[in-house]
């Protein structure tokens, strides 16, 4: 017998509508003033379901909803909330990224991600790589850009973390109904719920689309868990970060073909795509059929004009780290694929193939393959991350290989609610459409230290009532006595000196760096006059045992010591805790192995609440870290070994924290205010306010990546694509006759002087031997640099006349600074089109 389900909404009163309305918008969970109108409604009851708005009015009852209906004060501010969300909604100034520079509304940019952190009540996100998403689509709002997101929605999002009483992390998975979230079906011109049909592995499979609104930028989510797909295919969004290989790549598979076939579905036609980590790569395989069947271009067409349209930002600076699938597992999903274009699944499988082991497809490497425009997420990352993919622009130095960074940045949503006030007060509410607030950082300076320390003041009392009541809950659930809870929940005091580390428990991230010398800390943190306390949140990946091993050596660390009042653990750290901890912390620890961490945007987050960073120089720090507005653990730098590197660290930690840090945190004034610290905490908030709002990285991005991509896209569409195909019809010819071309002759007139001095004239030559290849499709170009800096020079070379197959070129160059000065000529294609889809085709004088 089958029986239909249908979910039925409660009837509102018309005057309420608006409140419904609100709930199903995300901006009503970064407003304050809407936050607050929710804490109305029930103020309990919105905290227990996690701050979920629509979770909280589908749990009212019917004499709560005719209360509130007949609630003058509460019409009344909900009037208010309802016209700061309408003009917010019509906003149209896009700040400094101007309009985005160029971009229309009909310049749709896809950003794909396989996890969007938006939301504690949504779980489908798993980390850092989630909340990045999360925010880029709160700032795409906030600054008006026409960003879609797409992404997967998953039965139990990341699993809820649980620690038994030994200490061992254990991972439940609980279900979420999507009809009570922010999210709704999408439905089509005639109100029928919205679906698409592809194949995966030869197999039909049908996938739901939802929506979520956030602001005014649409988040599209596909969904394999529907009747009408086996339960195999049901399971392929059940939960984030699946462990088992050939699921997740059904969910890749699902995540980048299935969701360009949905926005194709939607009638959403993107200029761009920005692909958000390696997840959704293969989106550029069902750009090659969408492009060879709709436009009739041919392949190298094809994949000229996708990796002008696409952006792709890698986020792991770890080869290892990066998503790869063994080849067996991914032929069985993509030879059909492969087939529809015409190719072998070998020919297909190249595009995947990354070092000497041709069995294993990575799906950085296709990304990278398909995207001419690729960056890390900060200055460092990029560096790392040009040294790292090497090997896939063969003949390019690495200093050019074009992979640059845009480094990531925080949604004003992470300002707490005491500090919103006090950048509004004192540098205006417009700063939030801004990519950069002009004079923010002045203005900030002269914010009284009293107005500072009193908003800290706030948040550090809300962390303390926080970490009470979460305490509460969980002691409850572990069948714990009453007494004991009531002991235990009296932990914290809002005058100790508070650190927190909060982040993932992987290897790498040493969360258990400061606990190294445990009788040190000890003394540290039962310091009579100068008291410390310990906040540890995170999860470790089910499958990693050292992991989870480092949440058992932190609880354990407390238990042995007797320092469970000073040394807290926080169980499944999500969205709300995170917000709590980077609001209220004095110090937030970082301690990863440089150059793991690419970003590290929790740091950010704490910044702009003047929380101060003591933090390795990795990731964002570096570029934030001025030695004013926090402190560097830098002692490792001098070792090589990484147990020595551990112990100098571990120990400049304890060193900062007993001479300097906890001596300027207790350090007060006569009304008993830490001036010295508040400077610090000013210069924190100015700096990452400033230079590192997600607002930033939008305008950097549309900068550097989005509008080239459009008028690049522009260029080759013209005259329907006139200058691709004319380009790619001298492909052939190039590389049938790449091999035959030679250098020869190469000579500078620095050659020939004992001593070269800096403002001389360096003139060089050579000749080209082109064996009857056709000289025009050919540039030479001098490539120069100096003292081994990142910074190089490139200057084409004229060429003479020609001489039987060979052809004389010049060119000339002042010598700028002095040291050493390091140059060669080379080969490359003429065309510009051909030159970026051949990245490999380069060959220099020997």
């Amino acid at each position: 017998m089958a029986f239909r389900n249908v979910f039925v909404y409660p009837r509102y009163p018309e005057n309420l509508e608006r409140l419904y309305s609100l709930a199903y918008n995300l901006w009503s969970t970064w407003n304050y003033e809407a936050i607050r109108l929710f804490y109305r409604v029930d103020a309990s009851l919105f905290q227990k379901v996690k701050h979920n708005p629509v979770k909280l009015l589908m749990s009212l009852s019917q004499e709560r909803i005719d209360e509130l209906a007949h609630d003058d004060g509460f019409l009344f501010e909900l009037e208010r909330v309802w016209e700061n969300y309408q003009e917010y909604m019509s906003h149209t100034e896009a700040g400094e990224a101007g309009k985005a520079d160029g971009l229309t509304a009909g310049d749709v940019i896809a950003y794909f991600s396989m996890e969007f952190g938006l939301h504690e009540c949504i779980p489908i996100y798993g980390g850092g790589l989630g909340i990045l998403a999360g925010d880029f689509l709160k700032a795409a709002s906030d600054m008006a850009l026409p960003i879609i997101g797409v992404g997967l929605i998953y039965r139990f999002g990341y699993f809820t973390q649980r620690v038994n009483l030994d200490g061992l992390q254990e991972e439940l998975f609980l279900e979420f109904d999507n009809h009570l979230i922010p999210v709704h079906e999408v439905r089509d011109a005639q109100g029928e719920a919205a679906y698409i049909d592809m194949t995966l592995g030869g197999e039909p499979l049908k996938v739901k689309l939802w929506e979520i609104q956030v602001g005014r930028t649409r988040l599209i989510l596909l969904d394999t868990d529907i009747e009408d797909n086996p339960a195999d295919f049901r399971d392929i969004t059940r939960e984030l970060y699946v462990a088992d290989r050939e699921k997740r790549l059904q969910q890749e598979v699902v995540l980048g073909i299935g969701g360009v076939m949905a926005l194709e579905r939607l009638d959403i036609h993107p200029t761009i795509y920005h692909i958000n980590e390696g997840h959704s790569a293969l989106l550029a395989i069902a750009r090659l059929k969408q492009l060879t069947r709709d436009r009739k271009l041919s392949l190298s067409e094809a994949k000229a004009l996708i990796r002008a349209s696409t952006v792709f930002t890698t986020h792991t600076p770890v080869t290892a780290g990066n998503e790869s699938f063994k080849m067996p597992l991914v032929k069985q999903y993509l030879e059909s694929e492969a087939e529809a274009l015409g190719l072998s699944f070998e020919e297909l499988a190249e595009y995947g193939l990354f070092g000497e082991n041709e069995e294993v497809f990575w799906l950085p490497a296709v990304a990278i393959r398909f995207a001419t425009h690729v960056n890390g997420v900060s200055k460092l990352h990029g560096e790392v991350s040009r040294q790292m993919w090497a090997e896939l622009f063969p003949g390019l130095q690495t200093r050019e290989i074009p992979i640059s960074h845009v480094t990531n940045g925080v949604h004003r949503s992470w300002l707490s609610q005491p500090f919103t006030e006090l950048l509004n007060r004192h540098v205006g509410p417009t700063y939030i459409y801004c990519a950069k607030s002009r004079g923010l950082s002045d203005k900030v300076t002269h914010i009284p230290d009293e107005e500072i320390w009193e908003a800290h003041r706030k948040n550090k009392q809300n962390l303390v009532t926080f970490v009470r009541r979460k305490l509460a809950v969980d002691l409850a659930a572990k069948g714990f006595i009453q007494r004991r809870i009531e002991n235990l929940t009296r932990l914290l005091n809002p005058e100790y000196m508070t650190v927190v580390y909060a982040r993932r428990f992987a290897k790498y991230k040493r969360a258990t760096l400061i606990l190294r010398d445990k009788e040190r800390l000890a003394k540290i943190l039962t310091n009579s006059s100068k008291p410390v306390q310990l906040l540890f949140a995170g999860k470790a990946h089910p499958a990693d045992k050292a992991g989870k091993e480092m949440i058992r050596e932190v609880i354990h660390f407390a238990r042995d010591y007797r320092l469970e009042d000073r040394v807290i653990f926080l169980e499944d750290y999500d969205v709300d805790i995170a917000r709590h901890l980077a609001w209220g912390a004095d110090v937030w620890l970082n301690t990863p192995i440089r150059p793991n961490e690419a970003s590290g945007t929790s740091g950010m987050k704490a910044a702009i609440n003047g929380v101060l960073n003591l933090s390795v120089l990795d990731g964002w720090w570096p570029e934030a870290y001025d030695g004013e507005n926090g402190w560097a653990i830098t002692a490792g730098q001098f070792y090589e070994q990484s147990e020595l590197q551990e112990v100098a660290e571990a120990n400049q930690i304890y060193d900062l924290l007993e001479a300097v840090i906890t001596e300027m945190y207790y350090d007060r004034s006569e009304v008993g205010i830490p001036t010295q610290w508040v400077e610090m905490m000013r210069r924190s908030i100015a700096t990452a306010c400033s230079g590192f709002n997600m607002n930033r990285v939008l305008a950097e991005y549309t900068r550097k990546y989005y509008i080239p991509a459009k008028q690049q896209v522009h260029s080759l569409s013209a005259n329907d694509f006139e200058p691709l195909r004319k380009a790619m019809q001298g492909q052939g010819a190039l590389l049938n006759s790449w091999d035959k071309v030679t250098i020869r002759d190469l000579s500078t007139t620095a050659d020939r002087k004992d001593r070269v001095c800096q403002g001389e004239k360096v003139e060089v030559h050579c000749m080209v031997d082109f064996h009857g290849a056709p000289a025009d499709a050919f540039g030479v170009e001098l490539y120069l640099s100096q003292n081994n800096i990142d910074e190089f020079t490139v200057i084409p070379m004229t060429g003479g006349e020609m001489q039987g197959h060979s052809r004389s070129y010049a060119c000339s160059f002042d010598i700028v600074e002095h040291g050493l000065l390091t140059m060669n000529v080379r080969l490359r294609p003429a065309d510009p089109i051909l030159r970026d889809s051949h990245p490999e085709l380069i060959k220099w004088a020997q």
